[in-house]
């Protein structure tokens, strides 16, 4: 009779703790998902359902994202302004705005001042402030827009490199197609 007790506790204690683990392994594998899930950044917007502008950042110092802001929320049309501050003593020429930073980036939207060499343009005065106007469709969701390069008047180039990397290339190839169009059309070179 001893030993039929011994083996009921022996087998309810084994019932519960094997019952124990299987409910400890559920809700932390349930919590690691939920926690792990990162927001889908190759995904576009669903413009017509935005209502409040995504996270926006500089990753040029001197530069400073002062406001930003959505015009026309709520429909296909929605516009992100984004408030920028050169507080440096050298022009801005060239911008480019990206989704997220590092090799987590991807394509954005660039203002390139240097893009005809012929006539180079200041894109952001020194210690004045430029409203730049996007589609928020020009970006992904799910990533930080990312102030990540800027080419400044006194020749720097500062900001993410692999983005860096990537603006110079598409300046470079996008100069050299200026210069084709001049020497096909009979102008300067």
């Amino acid at each position: 009779m001893g030993n039929s007790k011994r083996l009921t506790r022996l087998i309810l204690s084994s019932t519960l703790l094997v019952l124990c683990s299987v409910l400890a392994a559920v809700v932390y594998t349930q919590t690691s998902k939920t926690q792990k899930q990162p927001k889908d950044p190759t995904r576009a917007w669903q413009v017509e359902k935005v209502t409040a502008a995504p996270e926006v950042k500089s990753a040029v110092k001197g530069l400073e994202i002062s406001s930003v802001r959505l015009v026309n929320e709520g429909t296909p049309t929605v516009q992100i302004l984004i408030d920028v501050i050169n507080h440096r003593d050298t022009d801005v020429l060239a911008v480019d705005f990206v989704c997220g930073i590092g090799k987590s980036s991807s394509g954005g939207v660039g203002r390139d001042g240097l893009y005809d060499e012929d006539n180079p343009r200041v894109i952001i005065p020194r210690h004045s402030l430029k409203t730049f106007e996007f589609y928020l469709n020009s970006f992904l969701e799910g990533e930080p827009i990312v102030l990540a390069v800027a080419t400044f008047s006194d020749g720097k180039e500062e900001g993410d490199p692999r983005s860096l990397s990537n603006f110079k290339s598409l300046r470079i190839d996008g100069q050299e197609t200026m210069r084709k169009e001049k020497a096909r059309k009979g102008g300067p070179q």
